[in-house]
């Protein structure tokens, strides 16, 4: 497989090459696996330089394709047919006990550090990984494999490229079976059929992944139907690589060292910005199939290297090191916070030390198994046995385990509690809308319309609110601290007979900068929307922290070092509004909660009788407040939403049995519709709606 490896019929690991093998064995395959993990290890530990370093998962996907189907294949051609039943004892014994392994591992360390909400949020992603289905889960999440919000990463999500190779081994013995029979039958060639059937595949897949990419690359990631090409094409050299290639030693050198230097390059160039797989899956793929045919000829420098023993070491532990390496890192975030890559680099090498042990007792032995091998039956009922240990885990890690009551929209006070600016401060709670356990997902509707930006995309849907045909038009305009303004004007909307339009992009900022291409075509395609629009009124919502660090001529900026072109970016902004629009207005920037030791909702899961300790001191830096600024240069009218959420010095997590927080910087939600008459009245009072 991919990741642990499609077991290759003979293991004569003294061979440095395939040729002296004399068997199926290919030591060079091996020392792949060690380049393909040691570059996810070097993405996940945050050396700068390797940033691209997913790439791995892609080289360990071709791999899988080429070793499983000419297993499958050889076996028919030997054969006259497959014993799915075999082949699925194979990679029960062979995957399952391990991960089920670390799955109860990353449960137990999650009860050890986390508090009950993230407990309850990785039990959700341990129950599907354990079920091989994570990467759909994450998909329906909404989530971003390179954005954690908040730093709140999951330690299963490594796992979503495992899903994505179990489903590959249900679905393709089927496929190779099915090739078999029609071979029999039409008396073709076994691999030409195989040829017939998956080349389609490959090329339905890999249009998918560009297109699919292309509009939203955070679930093509995860995608098993945007990733299926990538071990099709493994398979399609399978079938068309013979045994033994006769080239030049010194072409089978410059081919393999042609090829290391694209991973690497990919390695280094790549980064969270990249929009992946699409047709940039297309290096980290070709480049692997050319080292599988420099390998095959038996000779040449990368061969050669490949082949030595540290090379060999290191892609025989590589199933285990992928699996063990991630928690180790999530865990040490979660025990001392963010830290710096050259902390996570340790973290990474102290996974080590499991990865070697659980190879050495669970994955070797398992896979070695005379009784296992003779019994495929006791072979698949044993890793099934793990897989439901491991959900049956991440089942009850993932129960709701707090005692309080759900509340619906209208029996949510919220902002109602607010009187002559005080904001009370609850001292316990028994029934509450969201549920701290899923606060996270309290976003609203125009998120779960797409209408918060990611990605490769630069320009927004209609994402019309309130009354579409409303006689006056209100735009809400900025980054994600927009959006979650937007419950309050669409209830503001249909209530008064305005058309909300909502227009924002996460992490990026409507200052006239240079942030990246997808954010600045982005702004530009919003700027003249808005112009076409010719709005009563834009609201503008920004987010001012560390997120919009700026690079100026090839230099790294500090957030404080960007302030100045920010305030000058958004001056030029707020004039080009203020043309197009009657009028503008600006909601500040809030003060953010802390981070630790536990986020609000988190602090409120744990202390539903004592949420006087999930109060914090409001903070608002001046230094790095280019929306104020820029306001008070161009004239821009203020509002200041520090009232409805603040007061005598403290900003509680609850009010009015509403859960004020969805994380450390964004309002949820359900606190957001309740804040629509203090909205509406400030509104008046800066002379909106004009008359």
């Amino acid at each position: 497989m991919a990741l642990g490896g499609a077991e290759v019929e003979a293991r004569e690991s003294g061979s440095p090459t395939a040729k002296e093998a004399g068997s199926n064995f290919r030591p060079d395959i091996q020392g792949i696996r060690a380049i393909a993990v040691t570059l996810v290890l070097l993405c996940h530990a945050s050396i700068p330089w390797a940033e691209g370093g997913f790439i791995g998962v892609d080289v360990f996907y071709v791999l899988s394709g080429f070793l499983i189907t000419g297993l499958v294949v050889r076996e028919i051609e030997k054969t006259g047919t497959v014993s799915i039943r075999k082949f699925y004892a194979r990679r029960a014994k062979r995957l399952l006990p391990l991960a089920a392994t670390v799955l109860v591992f990353i449960g137990i360390g999650s009860i050890l550090i986390f508090p009950l909400a993230r407990q309850v949020e990785i039990g959700g992603d341990v129950f599907t990984a354990a079920l091989y289905v994570v990467n759909w889960h994450f998909i329906a999440q909404g989530v971003d494999y390179f954005a954690a919000e908040d730093g709140l990463l999951s330690p299963v999500q490594h796992y979503w490229s495992l899903s994505v190779e179990e489903q590959f081994y249900v679905l393709w013995p089927l496929l190779l079976a099915m090739a078999g029979l029609l071979a029999l039958r039409y008396r073709r060639r076994i691999k030409g059929m195989v040829l017939l059937i998956i080349v389609p595949v490959a090329i339905a897949s890999l249009l998918y992944s560009f297109q699919f990419t292309a509009e939203n690359p955070e679930a093509a990631f995860f995608s098993t139907l945007a990733r299926g090409w990538q071990l099709a094409f493994g398979a399609i050299l399978a079938m068309t690589l013979p045994k033994m290639v006769r080239l030049p030693g010194w072409f089978a050198s410059v081919l393999g060292v042609a090829a290391v230097a694209a991973l690497l390059w990919a390695t280094y160039a790549m980064s969270a910005a990249t929009p992946f797989p699409g047709w940039r899956g297309l290096i980290p793929v070709m480049a692997t199939v050319a080292l599988l045919v420099s390998g095959a000829s038996g000779s040449g420098i990368t061969t050669r290297i490949l082949s030595t023993r540290p090379f060999q070491y290191v892609g025989n532990i590589s199933y285990s090191w992928y699996l063990w390496h991630w928690p180790f890192v999530v865990f040490a975030i979660g025990i001392w916070g963010n830290l710096s890559w050259q902390w996570l680099v340790v973290a990474t090498l102290a996974s080590w030390f499991p990865t070697q042990l659980s190879h050495m007792i669970i994955e070797d032995p398992v896979r070695k198994s005379k009784i296992l091998a003779l019994r495929p039956n006791r072979a698949i009922v044993v890793g099934v046995l793990c897989s439901l240990v491991a959900a049956g885990f991440g089942f009850y890690l993932g129960s709701n385990r707090i005692d309080v009551k759900d509340l619906d929209q209208d029996q949510v006070q919220g902002a109602a509690v607010i009187k002559d600016r005080h904001v009370p401060l609850v001292k316990s709670v028994d029934a509450i809308k969201p549920s701290p356990l899923h606060a996270r997902d309290d976003r609203g509707e125009m998120y779960a319309d797409g209408c918060l930006i990611l990605g490769p995309r630069t320009e927004s849907g209609e994402c019309v609110y309130g009354d579409p045909d409303g006689s006056r038009t209100v735009v809400l305009f900025g980054d994600s601290h927009s959006m979650m303004y937007m419950p309050t004007l669409d209830t503001i909307g249909k209530q008064q007979g305005w058309k909300i339009i909502g227009l924002s992009r996460a992490n990026c900022a409507i200052a006239e900068v240079k942030l990246s291409q997808f954010c600045d075509e982005w702004r530009a395609n919003s700027l003249e929307r808005i112009a076409e629009e010719k709005p009563d009124l834009v609201v503008v919502a920004t987010s001012t922290r560390a997120v919009y660090s700026l690079t100026i001529n090839g230099k790294k900026l500090s957030r404080a070092a960007s302030e100045p072109y920010l305030v000058t970016g958004m001056v030029k902004t707020f004039n080009q509004l203020k043309q197009d629009a009657g009028q503008v207005i600006l909601i500040r920037d809030q003060a953010q909660a802390p981070r630790e030791p536990w986020l609000p909702h988190e602090c409120v899961a744990e202390n539903l009788n004592n949420l006087k300790v999930c109060a914090f001191k409001p903070k608002r830096n001046m230094k790095i407040s280019f929306d104020v600024k820029a306001a008070g240069k161009t004239g821009v009218k203020i509002i200041d939403p520090m009232p409805i959420l603040c007061s005598d010095g403290r900003c509680p997590a609850v009010i009015g049995n509403a859960l004020v927080y969805r994380d450390s910087y964004h309002v949820s939600a359900t606190y957001a519709v309740t804040m629509a008459p203090w909205l509406e009245e400030e509104l008046a009072k800066l002379g909106f709606p004009p008359g």
